[in-house]
């Protein structure tokens, strides 16, 4: 929401949205933008939340599988 809203207040949305012309995947510079901010949203929240005291290669698997679930879902559901 956070990565939306930045784009829409800025007025770029337009230039993040176009896909890239490949049917399999069609990933745009908004898709990717969402996968970023959601890696960095998770990893932060469970380093100083629930995961503070479990191993950061833990940590960053668990926030790059969330990181590829959203962009995932922002590709083929949006």
């Amino acid at each position: 929401m956070l990565w939306n809203s930045i784009l829409n207040w800025t007025g770029a949305i337009g230039l993040f949205s176009h896909d890239l012309p490949f049917p399999p995947f069609p990933v745009s510079w908004q898709d990717t933008g969402t996968g970023v901010f959601t890696l960095a949203g998770t990893a932060l929240a469970l380093m100083t939340g629930p995961c503070r005291r479990d191993a950061p290669r833990s940590i960053a698997a668990t926030a790059a599988v969330t990181a590829l679930a959203a962009l995932i879902v922002d590709v083929y559901l949006y």
